[in-house]
Parts: C-alpha cells; structure tokens; sequence
C-alpha cells in the first residue's frame, strides 16, 4: 500500500478542505517558496498508446508517495492528457500561470501573453503543469515551445520534475531526453513498437554524436557522413565506415557507443516470452548497432489499469496491490537505484568483442552444455521470426550472422579447435618461469643463438632456442597443452601440417613465452613465413 505524507503547508490552496480526495476537483494554484533545482526524469515512447502517460504520471505519484514535492509535466506534443490521467480538469482562463511565464515573449515565437499553467492535484506533495506544447494553453496565442519549456522548468519548486515527452524524434524531444537528469523510454511487445524503439536509437545517437562535436567544421563533415547514410545510420556501421576511411571521426563515435545507454521498459507484457524479449532486445541491439539498450523491467498486463483510467483514477492510488502497480513500483527504484549510483547497469563478460564467445553470450570458461544452451538461446533470439530483432537485420546481415554463429559454435564445441583459437584473441598474460618438469639432462647444452630485434624467427631456429635452455618437446606439451605432433611441426615447418594461421599464431606465441622471449615478434615473423609458403602453394597450384 502506497502511504501518502501531508502536503507541504505552502501548497495549501483554496477549495481543497474536506475534500482532500476528489479527483474531479477544480484544480487550484500553487504558490511555493523557491526550491532547489529539480532533478528532471523524462519519459518518452516508441509510439502512441504504448503507455508512457500511465507510466510518467505513476512514477511521479510513486516519488511523491517517498516524501518529495513532485511536478508532473506535460509536454506532449501530439495531445497532452495527463490531467485526464489524473482526474483533474483542464486548466482554465481563471488559473494563474506557473512561476516563470510573465507577460513578455522570448523570441521563440511564444507570444508572452500567456503560458504554462501548474495546478495542485489531489495527491499530496504533487502538481501538475500543462507545458503547452500540443496546442496554446487558454490565454496565449501560439504554443509554447520545447525550449522554452525546458529552459524554465529547472526552476520551479520541486525535488522532480517528472517530463512525459510523447513519442517521435523530433530534434526538441531528443534534445529534452539527452538533457534529463534521468530519462525511461516505453516499448510494448509488439513489432511496430520495437521498431519504432530501434529507430528512436539510431536518432538519439545521431543527435548525441552532433552535440558532442564542438568544432563547427568538423560538425559540418559528420552532418555530411550521416546524410549520406541516411541521417540516423546504425552507430556501428558509421563507426566501421569512419574507420575504412582513416577519418579521425571514427575516434568520436567510438566513444559516443560506448557512453550511450538508453534505460526502457516493456509495458501490457502477456505472454512468458514477452517477459524475456527485453534481455534480447538488448542482445540483439548490441550486436547490430553496438550501443547499450538497459531492460529496466516489464509492466504488466492488468485490467486494473484499463479500469483506472476509465475512472480517470491513477491505478498507485486505486489499487496499488495489482501487478501493474508492484510493476511500476519497481521501475521507480531502479530509476531511483540508477541515480544513486547503486545499481550495476552493464554486465560485464570479460570477451573480446566480436569473438566466439561474445557471439554466444559467454565466458571463457564456459562448459560445453553452457555453450550449447547459449547457442540456443542466441538461435531463437537472431531467428528470422523474432520479435526481437525486427526491423534490425535485412537478409544479407542475417545471413552473415547465421554463419558466424554456426562457426563460434563449431569452434568453441572442439577442443582442438577452441584451444588454439583462445590462444589467438584473448589478451596475453605474463606467464611465470617454466618449472622444469623433468630432470636437466647431463650432457652439454649448445649455445644460444644470436638474436636480434629484427630476427625472423623460423621452426629451426625455435628449435635452436629450445636445445640451448635444455627444453624437450615434451616439456613445453606439457605447460601450453599444444600436442608434440603440432611443435614438432611447428619446429620442422611442415606447414601442410599445421591448421590455419590464426591457430599457428596461438601456438608460437605460447611457445615464445616458454621460451622468453619476445611473443609478438615471434609470432609476427613466424605467422609471415607460414602465410608467404601457403600463398605460393596456392599460386603453384592455379
């Protein structure tokens, strides 16, 4: 049961004596002291209806139910309707307007006489204010402006300002959702919503990317590159373009994905497979556009809710036991756990990007049953019926992706092929000294060889290495787990002998760092002798 504390003494207004609880009221006017600038939580939408109203305008009664004076804002511009979602009546001719608006214009094209107006609901501790953005508020004769809106907001009296923005991705919008102090985004499990969600990514990236360029010719060239890969490309397909090309730019947008992160929610969810389609939205988003998509939680479908509003009642107040209310609940902690900085908002697999195991969705260690329940579940999410992935991937990208999974697969399941293939991308580690794992032998040790920096090293002169420190075969089988038919060959180059060069590469770099000495240089010069005998193989044979 959500508890509701007094409301503060200077939010008092006329009329609302012995009915503190009738929500078709006549609102009446604020007149609060200054407060300390708000902390703005924005809300906005895949599209119209998904619930971003409902949602906002909870999550404001949720803060104001902690104690905190709460203003609701309306700024949506295709109709404003949260005071029918809170049951109070539209604000009239004889309401004041808020803190902030006087009589004079701001050059936005706001006329001045008029403005934004902030009423008192029947819930205490929180007040609702009409921004004007979807039609002139009574008394003014253009509509207020996004800009304006927002430039005045900040300095009402309130610890939140809680902002529904409506849907689309109109430049104002994305600019609001960008500045918000926190900021929820509202998807239902429904293709044209998730769609929608994708593209509201791509166009909040783009606008963020333009922001954060500084340099009015450097501006002027990322402009460019974005229209000519349709204004609002996917981050990571702007990213590899850049990078093609050698353009400095590239730097910029990798820092922008890695910094972006959009937290959402999915709303009227039904079925399991709803419950889960938040998670792969995100797996799937990352993998497409490389940019973070945070699954806060899923509301639920609840009837309760389509009774509210009905009702024009708030479904926190009327039945805070139904499951859309413990739902919404848990929304605002998150939020609120994000803003304290308590909750972790990225899982952090220890991969390198774009190997197997990231393609996955697992971990270096992970068991061969690990591996194929992840196959599994990446299989069903990138499937070509997949909610998940609507309007993400056309046939050719899907296609591409199927191979490459088929291939993780196959490589990580084969033990003679996974081996070889951890050793060649994930990070090296300084290994210790080898132990001798066998007595020294008793007869004369040759010289070492002479080497340089720019020694190439071959398979003799590995061998050279490894007879000067006292080393068998056996030895260095024993600590890299490489078979002795493999460092045999390695030694002999027999290179029909030996897998792919990304295999040999794993194999020399452990060898070197038996051995001390330099892996990359080892497996720099190795790996190019290896490559130069099969390109000549190959043209001998044409």
């Amino acid at each position: 049961m959500v508890e509701h504390p007094q409301p503060p003494s200077e939010a008092t207004g006329p009329g609302e004596e012995g009915a503190p609880g009738d929500l078709d009221a006549e609102p009446t006017i604020i007149t609060a002291a200054p407060a300390p600038r708000g902390r703005v939580l924005a809300v906005s939408g895949a599209k119209g209806g998904v619930g971003k109203s409902i949602v906002a305008a909870n999550l404001a009664i949720y803060l104001a139910s902690l104690g905190r004076r709460v203003i609701l804002v309306d700024a949506d511009a295709e109709g404003a309707s949260l005071h029918t979602v809170l049951g109070v009546s539209r604000p009239t001719p004889s309401s004041r307007q808020a803190p902030g608006w006087g009589g004079e214009g701001d050059g936005d094209g706001s006329s001045g006489d008029g403005g934004p107006v902030l009423v008192e609901t029947a819930i205490p501790s929180l007040s609702l204010l009409h921004g004007g953005i979807d039609e002139p508020v009574l008394g003014a004769v253009r509509r207020t402006s996004r800009a304006r809106l927002f430039r005045t907001i900040r300095e009402l009296p309130a610890d939140y300002l809680v902002v529904d923005l409506g849907a689309g991705t109109q430049p104002s919008l994305l600019d609001a959702f960008l500045d918000a102090d926190l900021a929820l985004f509202v998807a239902t499990p429904e293709p044209t919503a998730i769609d929608n969600t994708y593209r509201f990514v791509r166009s909040l990236f783009a606008r963020a990317l333009k922001r954060r360029v500084e340099d009015p010719e450097t501006r002027r060239a990322l402009v460019q590159r974005l229209r000519s890969m349709g204004n609002a490309p996917s981050p990571l397909d702007l990213a590899r373009r850049l990078e093609a090309a050698g353009d400095p730019l590239a730097d910029v947008v990798r820092r922008a994905i890695d910094e972006f992160e959009l937290h959402f929610v999915l709303n009227r969810t039904r079925l399991r497979a709803d419950l889960e389609l938040g998670d792969s939205m995100s797996i799937a988003c990352r993998r497409r556009h490389g940019v973070s998509l945070d699954y806060l939680a899923y509301i639920e479908q609840d009837d309760a809710v389509w009774a509210c509003v009905r009702q024009k009642r708030a479904v926190l107040i009327e039945s805070p036991g139904t499951k859309a209310s413990k739902n919404l609940e848990k929304v605002a902690r998150r939020l609120l756990a994000i803003e304290s900085g308590k909750r972790s908002q990225h899982s952090v697999r220890n991969v390198p990007s774009e190997s197997h195991h990231d393609l996955l969705e697992v971990d270096r260690g992970a068991t061969d049953e690990e591996i194929r329940r992840a196959y599994k579940r990446v299989g069903q999410i990138y499937d070509r019926e997949s909610m998940a992935c609507y309007g993400l991937f056309d046939g050719a990208s899907r296609d591409a992706l199927e191979a490459r999974l088929e291939e993780a697969y196959d490589v990580l399941l084969d033990p003679a092929r996974r081996r070889p293939y951890e050793l060649s991308v994930f990070p090296l580690e300084p290994s210790p000294d080898p132990v001798p794992s066998f007595p020294e032998s008793d007869e004369p040790k040759p010289p070492p060889p002479v080497i340089t920096p720019d020694t190439e090293f071959s398979g003799p002169l590995l061998r050279a290495v490894r007879e000067s420190q006292g080393v068998s075969i056996r030895e260095i089988g024993q600590r890299t787990k490489i078979g002795a038919a493999h460092l045999d060959a390695l030694e002999g180059e027999e290179f029909d002998s030996l897998p792919a060069p990304v295999y040999v590469r794993g194999f020399v770099t452990e060898v070197a760092k038996f051995l001390r000495l330099d892996p990359d240089q080892v497996s720099r010069s190795y790996v190019g002798r290896y490559k130069r005998y099969v390109e000549e193989r190959g043209k001998s044979f044409s």
